[in-house]
C-alpha cells in the first residue's frame, strides 16, 4: 500500500512539473515563430535541443512534426503518442501538442532520465519499512504469545512436578509388594506368580518413568559392564512373565564389554526385552544374540506395520493398542542409543515377528 501511494504520488508531482516544463517549451516556440525570431531554429541547427530551451541536465528532449516524423530527438527509444503521460523502463515520459505546428513542430516530448533511481529508493524504502514492520510484528507477537502461554506453561510444570513426586512415591510401595511375595503362606501358586508378575509389570513401569523423567542422561556414570552377564541376569527376571505365555527362550551369547552407564544399558535390554514378551505370542519364542558388532532381540510376534515402523521410537506411539502400554519403551531405546552413538535398526514381518538390532 505505501509503495503503490508513493507511486501514484510521484506520477502525479512529475507529471504537474513535466506538463508545465513542456508547455513552457511550446511557449517559447509560438513566440519564436509569431515574432519570427530566427534564434531558436539557429540554434536547434548547432546544439543539442536541451541547451536552447535551457532544461535540467536530468532531461532529454523530442521534437516531431506532422504525422510523428521526428526533428530534433535526444533519445533512441520508441514513443508511445497514444499518451500524454507515462512511465516506461523507469523513466518518465510527457508529451505536449501546444505548440500547434509552429516552426513545424506538432508534439513535444519530454523525458525525465533520473527517475530510475528515485524509483530505486522507493522500492529499498520500502523494503525497510516492510523488514521493519516484520520485525515489529514477530517482537509483538512474541510478547503477546509469552504472556497467553504463561499460564499454559505453569500448569504443565505443576503437572510435570506432579508426575514428578508421584513417580518417585511409587518406588517404595512397589518395593515393599515385591519382597512381601516371598514371605506369604499359604497361597495358592497360581495367584502367588500372578501377583508376582504384576508387581513387576509395575516395577518395570515405574522404572521407565524414573528413567525419562528423573534421570539425568548429560551427567550419567560410565564403566565397563559385562553385557553377557547383565542379559542373563535380565533374562532371570523376566523368566516368570515368560513361562506364564510359554515362550522358548534361545541365547546365543558371546563375551562382550561397553562403557556405558550401567542403569542405562539395564533399561534398554529390559525394553527390548519387555516389548518381545508382550507382543509376542503363546508358546511364542525369543532368540537373542550378542556379538562383537551388536546385541539383537527377535522374536515371533505379531510384527509392525510397515506404515509404523518410522514413528515406532516416538514417545507415546504404539505398534499396536490392545496391548496396554504408554508408548515410552521404545523411545527410552532410542534415546539410550543415541546418547552412546549406538545404531538402532529394526526390522519387521506384521504377523511373522520383529527384530531389534543395536550395533555398537
Amino acid at each position: 500500500m505505501f509503495y503503490t501511494i508513493e507511486i501514484k504520488n510521484l506520477h502525479e508531482n512529475y507529471a504537474l512539473k513535466m506538463r508545465a516544463t513542456a508547455s513552457s517549451i511550446a511557449h517559447q516556440i509560438v513566440t519564436a515563430h509569431m515574432m519570427e525570431d530566427g534564434t531558436l531554429q539557429k540554434c536547434l541547427k548547432e546544439k543539442p535541443a536541451e541547451q536552447c530551451f535551457g532544461l535540467e541536465k536530468e532531461y532529454q528532449l523530442g521534437l516531431f512534426g506532422e504525422g510523428n516524423i521526428p526533428l530534433h530527438v535526444s533519445f533512441p527509444e520508441p514513443v508511445d503518442f497514444t499518451k500524454t503521460f507515462y512511465l516506461e523502463n523507469n523513466s518518465f515520459y510527457a508529451l505536449d501538442e501546444s505548440s500547434q505546428k509552429h516552426l513545424g513542430i506538432h508534439t513535444i516530448v519530454l523525458k525525465h532520465t533520473h527517475s530510475s533511481s528515485m524509483i530505486h529508493s522507493l522500492r529499498l524504502q520500502t523494503v525497510f519499512y516492510l523488514f521493519l514492520s516484520l520485525a515489529f510484528a514477530t517482537i509483538l507477537g512474541y510478547v503477546l504469545a509469552k504472556q497467553f502461554l504463561k499460564p499454559i506453561q505453569e500448569e504443565i510444570n505443576h503437572l510435570d512436578t506432579f508426575i514428578k513426586d508421584s513417580t518417585h512415591e511409587l518406588n517404595t510401595p512397589i518395593t515393599a509388594i515385591l519382597m512381601s511375595i516371598s514371605t506369604l503362606k499359604n497361597v495358592e501358586e497360581k495367584k502367588l506368580k500372578r501377583i508376582e508378575l504384576s508387581a513387576k509389570r509395575i516395577a518395570t513401569l515405574y522404572g521407565n518413568l524414573s528413567y525419562m523423567l528423573l534421570h539425568d542422561k548429560q551427567n550419567e556414570e560410565k564403566s565397563d559392564v559385562d553385557v553377557k552377564k547383565l542379559i542373563e541376569e535380565r533374562i532371570e527376571y523376566f523368566m516368570d512373565l515368560m513361562a506364564s505365555k510359554r515362550i522358548d527362550m534361545t541365547l546365543k551369547l558371546n563375551e562382550k564389554s561397553l562403557h556405558v552407564n550401567e542403569e542405562s544399558l539395564t533399561k534398554l535390554i529390559d525394553n527390548l526385552l519387555s516389548n518381545a514378551i508382550k507382543y509376542n505370542r503363546l508358546n511364542g519364542s525369543i532368540e537373542v544374540t550378542l556379538d562383537f558388532e551388536k546385541l539383537s532381540v527377535k522374536d515371533s510376534g505379531i510384527g509392525i506395520e510397515s506404515s509404523k515402523l518410522g514413528d515406532i521410537t516416538k514417545r507415546y506411539k504404539r505398534a499396536n493398542s490392545d496391548k496396554g502400554g504408554f508408548g515410552i519403551g521404545l523411545d527410552i531405546v532410542n534415546t539410550i542409543c543415541k546418547t552412546n552413538d549406538f545404531k538402532l535398526v529394526i526390522n519387521s514381518v506384521e504377523g511373522k515377528g520383529t527384530t531389534f538390532s543395536v550395533f555398537f
